[in-house]
């Protein structure tokens, strides 16, 4: 299954003025454009393995106890001082339990600013290795701020 990591790409400069105009013309980002055409452009059977891949199980390892579990994921996103807006998170948390992992990370490449982005795809790449549910997950995005802010370990330590 490839990684879950979206590289830039470069496109020949007639392509890229064409996109230009045809993303003023329908009134939407260069970005939502090009994914949008991209998606309709490929196969069914490279969005069928997208999905696939998205739903394949790997070998499952012995579970740790929940707490246990998410303390190590909780230390591994660390207090990174980035601030994510709260109406992004909610979108995110919504996603996430509506649509699972690739739904999640399918809306922050498609409606989030670059630094965003790259965040919340290395948050949530983090929540896949470790196999967390769709629902800690969630959990985990609306208190992402507090976490990244260095406040979370203060908060579950005082209760």
């Amino acid at each position: 299954m490839p990684s879950v990591r979206y590289t830039r790409i470069e496109i020949t400069p007639d392509a890229y003025r064409s996109l230009e105009a045809e993303a003023i013309l329908q009134g939407k980002t260069l970005k939502k454009l090009a994914s949008e055409l991209i998606l309709k452009g490929v196969s069914k059977k490279a969005l069928d393995f997208v999905k696939d891949s998205s739903l394949a199980t790997e070998p499952v390892a012995p579970r740790m106890k929940q707490d246990e579990e998410t303390a190590k994921v909780v230390k591994e996103i660390g207090a990174t001082g980035i601030h994510i807006s709260a109406q992004i998170l909610e979108t995110v948390r919504k996603i996430l339990l509506e649509e699972g992992y690739q739904g999640a990370m399918l809306h922050v490449a498609q409606h989030t600013a670059s630094m965003e982005r790259d965040e919340l795809h290395r948050v949530l790449a983090i929540f896949r290795r470790y196999k967390l549910s769709p629902a800690v997950a969630a959990d985990l995005i609306e208190n992402l701020n507090m976490i990244e802010s260095g406040n979370w370990e203060r908060t579950v330590t005082s209760s």
